[in-house]
């Protein structure tokens, strides 16, 4: 049975509607990047009290990778980091579109945040994302952070961040890591091809089809290194060591299906997994928690999913 757009959903798609069409294929990177900000300036909640933040660098191969660390009230010291990958579509996003939920991620985990600024297309394409996030997850694990101990990561991410999540996920266990769980809000799953869902939602549902084929044009220039489990999580589930994961999609989304299939997917390779899908919902709501605060209880169950799993 099709499911209804929830109402505060269906009132945001039409006052955008209003509103000249927007096509990030048409902007400008610059521009882009500007009208992600400002969304999320006008369209998410107001960051939470009671949660200390303060930022950092990690030092990379030739660069610095900066990061933001957050540490809830009630935190406790040795407990595990939280490592967190923001959206964007690995061109947009940044520690300032994401500094909200990250306040609200550590707030409802009680867990400390590291939230990784990693370096986007097209200026620095595939693996360079995967790399900065890599290089994090070892700096934060070994304690070095300015958040100190930690008693094993969690990693998380929403849309793209959560592609990479999975994908150090994947790798965790060859790099060392103690991962205790995965948190994939919406995620990028698969670049090398399209499913059912992006058929059904291409446009007129936030995010498109044509946004998805730019930035993944952008992100992975080489059609070649779509299938490279890397870059396309989903095809590398089966020969992963995966920790315990939480999916959570969101019904009329264009990612839907590709999340979907992943949770299937850890299912048959006996992977612990909790999928929560968020019914009557477009994707984004991590970051649109101002104008589509239906959304919030979904995240809620899905963030309580990952405190079960991951204690």
């Amino acid at each position: 049975m099709a499911v209804s757009l929830a109402p505060d959903a269906q009132a945001l798609l039409a006052l955008l509607a209003q509103g000249p069409e927007l096509s990030f294929r048409g902007m400008s990177v610059e521009d882009a990047r500007a009208a992600v900000g400002q969304m999320g300036a006008s369209f998410d909640d107001a960051p939470l009290a009671g949660v200390d933040a303060a930022d950092g660098l990690c030092a990379a191969d030739g660069h610095a990778v900066p990061l933001r660390f957050y540490t809830p009230a009630g935190a406790v010291a040795e407990g595990p980091v939280v490592l967190f990958a923001h959206g964007g579509g690995w061109v947009t996003g940044d520690l300032d579109s994401h500094d909200s939920f990250c306040r609200f991620l550590a707030t409802h985990a009680g867990l400390r945040v590291a939230s990784v600024d990693y370096r986007r297309s097209p200026e620095a394409v595939f693996p360079a994302a995967l790399n900065d996030m890599r290089t994090a997850a070892r700096w934060v694990a070994s304690g070095l952070s300015p958040l100190g101990r930690a008693d094993g990561l969690v990693l998380a991410g929403d849309s793209a961040g959560g592609g990479l999540a999975a994908a150090l996920g994947a790798r965790g266990k060859a790099d060392g890591l103690d991962l205790r769980a995965l948190l994939l809000l919406y995620p990028v799953l698969d670049l090398s091809r399209r499913a059912p869902s992006y058929a059904a939602f291409a446009e007129g549902h936030l995010l498109t089809a044509d946004d998805m084929a730019y930035f993944i044009a952008s992100y992975a220039p080489d059609p070649g290194r779509r299938s490279d489990p890397d870059c396309s999580p989903l095809l590398g589930v089966a020969a992963a060591s995966l920790p315990p994961v939480v999916v959570l999609t969101c019904s009329h989304d264009v990612l839907r299906d590709e999340g979907r299939a992943y949770v299937e997917a850890c299912r048959a390779a006996g992977v612990v997994v909790r999928h929560v899908e968020a019914a009557g919902h477009v994707h984004g709501i991590a970051t649109l928690r101002k104008v589509i605060p239906s959304g919030i209880p979904h995240l809620e169950r899905a963030i309580g999913e990952l405190r079960e799993i991951s204690t």
